[in-house]
Parts: structure tokens; C-alpha cells; sequence
């Protein structure tokens, strides 16, 4: 009689003093219930392993699935050979074989954290990369990130954390993704890795991905607009004159986009106080400038900024007005701005 037992077909990795749970899968083919007891041929594994649960009731056709928990010794040292075990199955009251399958594991080297990359509030590409330390050692780690496609910039505060014991930690990623001068909205990819600060050859013990998208710097209607009004002014030009040289794209230098906002710099740190999408017929302007108007009454120097001209500012999805104070000397000095107007702009924070 054979008993269908089914076990990962990759090696299963073993990280010394931690259990791990491997899955089997028994079926019964066989039209008559079967009692079944599992258990583990003799060698290395039998005396790391525990069957949860040892036993086992399949009715006709019915599959079950145990756990073979594995846990070697803590003081066991790495390995990279792979080591087989093998998964029996007896009938329980007659003891005889009922099937069996067979699996690879390996001791290796134990992961010492966990981490999740998390989106930040605000318009801008900012991410937290939440890591934590749930085993007995240390964890020097480094943190590395990247852009894909590779166009702009991404960093990471801080670049390397040794992570205790029980401890957590929090990364800030700041990303500014290369900005497409026109066209349609590009797409990118934030990857974030995590590896051991000393070994470089060990593969990363955890990578973290967030994507979004980069508005062009100017719309493509912005441009469809400006080519129409070009075209139909050296039309008129021609008719008019009869100044068949009169080539705006020939003779002329090229034209820059009209409606395009003029470029505006904005200084790191700055304190964010308060963010308008575009949206409505007017694009978002007028609930920007009554915001602008009320704090310039209380005193509290703020300006306007159109994120669709400024390289700092994030813009996604379709820009936005940004209502902050640059021009601070620290991240310190905005933070005591944010303090002192807090009643006034309570948004208010610091990005640096």
C-alpha cells in the first residue's frame, strides 16, 4: 500500500538553534480509511526533528497535510552540504509501511532580521525601511538602495545599523527619481537590501521594493498646444508676408514650452506646511492662495511653490501647491519653526 507523501522539493535551510517547520502533504488514494503514524528514518535529522502531529486519520480520497519541526543544535556550526531525511508513514495498528518520501536540508547561517519598506506620508518619494532583531545575536547591517531604471538619485539615514538583540530600528529612504522632460508619466522602482556590514560575499539577507511614478516636466498638451499656436502663427506669417523663410522650426532657435512653470529652488531643510493637489478648474490655486493669505495674517512667513518647478518637491500624481519656508541652516533651526507656528499650521514638518 502506498500513501501519496509529498515534501518541498527545494533544500530546506536550517539556521542553528531555530525551528523550522517543514510541510508534508499525505494523501489516500485508497477507497478505505487509513489510521497512519509518521516518523523519521534513522539518522542525522531523526534526532532534531518532532512530528506534529505523529498520527493521522485519511479518510477515502482525502488529504492531509503534518509538520516535520526541525531544530538543530544551537552550537551547530553552518554547512553548506546538503544533508537528506526521509518521511515514513505505517499503518498504526499493523505497523506496516505505508509510504515514505524523501527531502534535502542544509545548516546555514541564520537571518538576523526582518523588515518591511513602508510609503511616508506627503507628496514626496520618502520611505521608511522598518527592520527588527528576533534572534539571540547582533546583526551589523548595511543598507544599500537604488533606482531602476538607474536615473536620479535615492539614499539612505542611516547607510549601516547594528541591530541588538530584540531591537528595532528605523531607516529613512529619500528618493528622487529622474524627472522626464516631456512625454508620459515614467514609472520606477525603489530597491532597498539589507546584508551583513561585514561579509560581502553573503547574499542579502532581505530586499524591499516600492514603485510610483514621475510626472514629465512639461505636459504633452502643454507642448501640443504651444506647436499648434506656432504653426498657426507662420501660417498667418506667410500669407501675410509672403515670407516663404519664414520657418519657425528652420530658421528660428527652438521654442521653449509655453505655460511651463519657470524653475524654482528649493533649499534642504525646509518646513512643509500645508500641500494642495491640482485638481478643480483652477488647478487647485485659489484654496492654495486663501491658505497662503490666512498665515501671511498671522505673521508666519510661508510661500507658494509649484512642485511642477522644483526638482526637491515631489509632483505625483498630477503636481501639487506646496505651501513651506526654506532657507534654514539645520534641521534643528525648521523644527523650532514648525514649534513656534504649530498653533497656526499644526501640518507642519521638517524634511531635510
Amino acid at each position: 500500500m502506498d500513501v501519496e507523501l509529498t515534501l518541498p522539493d527545494e533544500p530546506v535551510s536550517l539556521a542553528p538553534g531555530v525551528p523550522t517547520r517543514v510541510p508534508v502533504q499525505l494523501r489516500n488514494p485508497y477507497a478505505q480509511p487509513l489510521d497512519l503514524r509518521i516518523y523519521l528514518a534513522r539518522g542525522r535529522a531523526a534526532g532534531w526533528a518532532t512530528i506534529d502531529p505523529a498520527g493521522v486519520h485519511l479518510g477515502p480520497g482525502e488529504t492531509a497535510e503534518i509538520s516535520v519541526v526541525l531544530q538543530t543544535p544551537p552550537e551547530q556550526p553552518p554547512s553548506s552540504s546538503l544533508v537528506p531525511f526521509t518521511v515514513h508513514a505505517e499503518e498504526s495498528s499493523t505497523g506496516e509501511p505505508a509510504g515514505f518520501a524523501t527531502a534535502l536540508f542544509k545548516v546555514a547561517l541564520p537571518v538576523p532580521v526582518t523588515g518591511k519598506l513602508v510609503s511616508r506620508d506627503g507628496p514626496h518619494h520618502e520611505y521608511e525601511l522598518r527592520l527588527a532583531n528576533d534572534t539571540r545575536v547582533q546583526a551589523p547591517l548595511r543598507i544599500t538602495a537604488e533606482l531602476d531604471p538607474p536615473s536620479g538619485s535615492v539614499t539612505t539615514d542611516p547607510g549601516a545599523v547594528l541591530l541588538e538583540p530584540g531591537r528595532a530600528a528605523v531607516v529613512a529612504v529619500h528618493a528622487k527619481p529622474g524627472r522626464p522632460f516631456t512625454g508620459q508619466p515614467r514609472s520606477f522602482a525603489v530597491v532597498v537590501k539589507v546584508s551583513d556590514a561585514y561579509d560581502a560575499e553573503r547574499p542579502p539577507f532581505l530586499t524591499e521594493v516600492a514603485t510610483g511614478t514621475r510626472k514629465p516636466r512639461v505636459p504633452t498638451t502643454v507642448l501640443f498646444v504651444t506647436a499648434t499656436v506656432l504653426a498657426i502663427g507662420a501660417s498667418a506669417a506667410i500669407l501675410l508676408t509672403g515670407d516663404h523663410n519664414f520657418l519657425p522650426f528652420k530658421k528660428k532657435p527652438a521654442a521653449t514650452a509655453a505655460g511651463a512653470p519657470a524653475q524654482v529652488t528649493v533649499g534642504k531643510p525646509y518646513a512643509l506646511v500645508d500641500v494642495f493637489p491640482h485638481r478643480g478648474a483652477d488647478g487647485g490655486k485659489a484654496a492654495a492662495d486663501a491658505a497662503l493669505k490666512k498665515l501671511q495674517a498671522d505673521n508666519m512667513p510661508v510661500r507658494l511653490v509649484d512642485s511642477l518647478a522644483s526638482d526637491t518637491l515631489a509632483d505625483d500624481p498630477d503636481g501639487y501647491w506646496v505651501l513651506l519656508q526654506d532657507g534654514f541652516g539645520s534641521p534643528a533651526a525648521a523644527e523650532a519653526y514648525c514649534a513656534q507656528w504649530r498653533s497656526v499650521a499644526p501640518k507642519c514638518k521638517v524634511t531635510s
